[in-house]
């Protein structure tokens, strides 16, 4: 099973809260959750809080055994994102 999640305008350590709360509810559905889509398509801007709760959200993901896929970058925050090498560890499409 795949779930969406909407990530936020501005994600940073103010969006931690709501986003590993959203990770955690799709990693425990009773669904078996496979993929995880981070839906970009309204993120504008991330800072290096924003790339470490991707990273500890890929971590749990690969613990339940689930990837996690982040969506519809716009090219400044997908210029960040492979600055820090993070399509290693997570697909970027």
């Amino acid at each position: 099973m795949t779930v969406t999640i909407q990530m936020p305008k501005r994600f940073d350590y103010s969006a931690s809260g709501e986003f590993n709360e959203s990770i955690a509810t799709a990693l425990n559905s009773n669904d078996q959750t496979q993929q995880i889509l981070l839906d970009c398509s309204s993120m504008d801007y991330i800072d290096s809080a924003g790339i470490g709760l991707l990273v500890m959200a890929h971590k749990k993901a690969q613990a339940n055994h689930a990837t996690i896929i982040i969506t519809h970058l716009k090219p400044s925050t997908k210029e960040i994102l492979l600055l820090a090498n993070l399509q290693k560890l997570i697909e970027l499409k």
